[in-house]
């Protein structure tokens, strides 16, 4: 029989070892997870609150139910097991200064991490990437350009090689993204950080880990005030749904 070790509801304390058992590999990608009888007897628990966890699973992405087939396993990477953390953050000024202090110095260190090991693979990838988001600007498709905007800096955390750091990124990005990609970003805005990833993109091929870097500190800086800004107009929702 499973005890739990600390004072959390029973549905937090079902979804955390879950969690654990897939970071650990106990279940892997693609697999089919015991019956629900198995967990309510592991855990000592009813079935409603078994239920009730593999709902909250299944909405932070871990698994997929299908019904009358059972449970599976997703594939799931370290940013899907510390989601949790910041499931619930109170959109204020304090809050977003300090969501963005924290990813301009978690992504400058992975973007010095790339650029100092770029390969020409990686490095024709980012230029790809570039094309596609000059075409959006030229056309001001705020809404493209934002989703191009998430693969260019996802994939410069992926090329950190530091899935730890990686991971942490993506995470905060991803509570960010929720109000980027509904924000409207002006033109003006659009081109700003357009410039910038250029100049970043170029600093990576050139191997120059310090000026990529510092590049990306600026870039994320000007983007945090931007966003606070439109937050003090009202421009944007003041709470994560």
């Amino acid at each position: 029989m499973y005890t739990p070790r600390q004072t959390k509801t029973k549905c937090d304390i079902v979804v955390d070892e879950i969690l654990s058992m897939i970071a650990k590999g106990v279940y892997k990608e693609n697999e089919k997870l015991p019956p629900e009888k198995y967990f309510v007897d592991y855990f000592g628990m009813s079935r409603v609150t078994i239920r009730e966890s593999f709902k909250k699973l299944s909405m932070l992405g871990v698994v997929r139910i299908k019904q009358g087939e059972g449970t599976f396993v997703n594939k799931a990477d370290m940013s899907t097991m510390i989601q949790p953390v910041f499931s619930s953050i109170i959109m204020d000024n304090l809050s977003v200064s300090q969501l963005y202090d924290a990813r301009k110095y978690v992504e400058s260190g992975v973007c010095r991490l790339a650029a100092s090991n770029l390969t020409e693979e990686q490095a024709q990838k980012l230029d790809e990437l570039m094309a596609s988001m000059d075409i959006a600007t030229k056309n001001r498709d705020a809404e493209a350009f934002s989703a191009f905007d998430v693969q260019f800096h996802e994939y410069i955390a992926d090329a950190s090689g530091n899935y730890i750091l990686a991971a942490v990124y993506k995470t905060i990005k991803s509570i960010i993204s929720k109000y980027i990609n509904i924000s409207n970003l002006s033109p003006k805005t659009v081109e700003i950080s357009q410039g910038y990833h250029k100049r970043i993109v170029e600093a990576m091929k050139e191997h120059n880990s310090d000026l990529a870097g510092e590049l990306m500190e600026e870039h994320v800086e000007i983007t945090k005030d931007n966003f606070i800004k439109r937050m003090e107009a009202g421009e944007v929702p003041l709470y994560i749904k």
